[in-house]
């Protein structure tokens, strides 16, 4: 079997999960990371996996760059991209003479950003990936998961490629990876269902389960998902169910249309399996960090001018969270009646 040399840039939460599970299973991986804390724990004692559950924690040694140091990573087979969407300029054109001929990128990242790393890395390398498991970086050198980490890949042209099944095998030690022939379908459900979520639970700063349980919440919640629908079929993405919802049920019941009240009963219904998380964005706004906004809501809107297709709904969450990033707004739920006086 060719052992396949794998680089996973962004060693945080998703790039910490599937970084230490290859390398607890024994595969040749190495991490670069920009906080350099981080870095030393990781080369010091390891990276420390919790959960999930029911194991303990598991530590594993690990070869970490800080990403000064990314010429250090050369011949990279197949580059992982789990960093921040509004890194990738700083992080490609590092990485580009690091990757070995007939190397494939993945992005383990939210939003939509195969386009710009095949017009920066090259359109040949590039391959389209969905991560489906939530993990969290809880202190330098450790990283929480909640669940296996598994990943969707896809050729962007959806045909069936051997790669696909080198990349499988490279990346499948130790986590799951999904072959799908409906890449860009399962890319814009998770977009959609992150306009749904995380930009939403970050404007009312409230727990992730709450634009899903409480009326006035899932209101705002279902109309965002509404417009990256449209959006998306606008485009001409085949998209994928969103939590086992059918995309064309979510774009009429999340403009009020026929089916509405059995949507909201649907969308409730997937609450429970959050548990009390409030999503990445909540928590980086917490944290005083930037935001992938423009990887989601904005995304929906920009996309949406183009298109002609109106986003109401993507354009006030993403502007309330860019002030609430700039400090002339605070999250809360005092926001819901502003929001609501949009959708009318």
């Amino acid at each position: 079997m060719v052992v396949m040399r794998v680089v996973v840039a962004g060693a945080g939460g998703i790039g910490g999960a599937i970084a230490g599970e290859i390398a607890l299973a024994g595969g040749d991986v190495s991490v670069v990371d920009g906080w350099s804390d981080h870095v030393e724990a990781i080369r010091a004692d390891g990276l420390c996996l919790v959960g999930p559950p029911p194991r303990e924690e598991r530590t594993t040694p690990l070869h970490a760059w800080h990403t000064s140091e990314s010429q250090q990573v050369a011949p990279i087979d197949i580059l992982v991209i789990a960093a921040k969407s509004f890194d990738n300029q700083e992080l490609a054109p590092l990485l580009a003479p690091c990757l070995a001929d007939g190397a494939t990128v993945v992005s383990a990242q939210n939003g939509v950003n195969e386009p710009l790393l095949a017009e920066m890395l090259g359109p040949e390398r590039v391959i389209g990936a969905v991560v489906l498991f939530p993990a969290e970086i809880i202190g330098p050198g450790q990283v929480r998961l909640d669940w296996r980490p598994t990943l969707q890949i896809g050729e962007l042209d959806g045909t069936r490629t051997d790669r696909l099944n080198l990349v499988a095998s490279g990346l499948g030690l130790g986590i799951d990876v999904v072959v799908s022939d409906n890449i860009w379908g399962a890319i814009w459900s998770k977009l959609v269902m992150n306009c749904m979520s995380n930009p939403v639970n970050a404007v009312l700063g409230g727990r992730a389960r709450d634009c899903r349980e409480q009326p006035e919440p899932r209101r705002i919640s279902l109309a965002c998902g509404s417009e990256a629908v449209a959006v998306g079929l606008a485009r001409g993405h085949r998209i994928e169910p969103v939590s086992g919802i059918e995309a064309e049920h979510i774009l009429v019941g999340g403009a009020g249309g026929p089916g509405a009240t059995e949507l909201a009963a649907e969308w409730e219904a997937t609450a429970a399996e959050l548990g009390e998380v409030k999503g990445s964005m909540p928590t980086d706004i917490e944290r005083g960090r930037k935001t992938e906004i423009d990887s989601f809501s904005g995304f929906i809107a920009q996309e949406g001018r183009r298109l002609g297709i109106r986003t109401p709904a993507n354009e006030a969450v993403c502007r309330m969270v860019k002030e609430i990033e700039a400090g002339t707004r605070s999250p809360s739920s005092d926001n819901l009646d502003e929001l609501l006086r949009i959708l009318g």
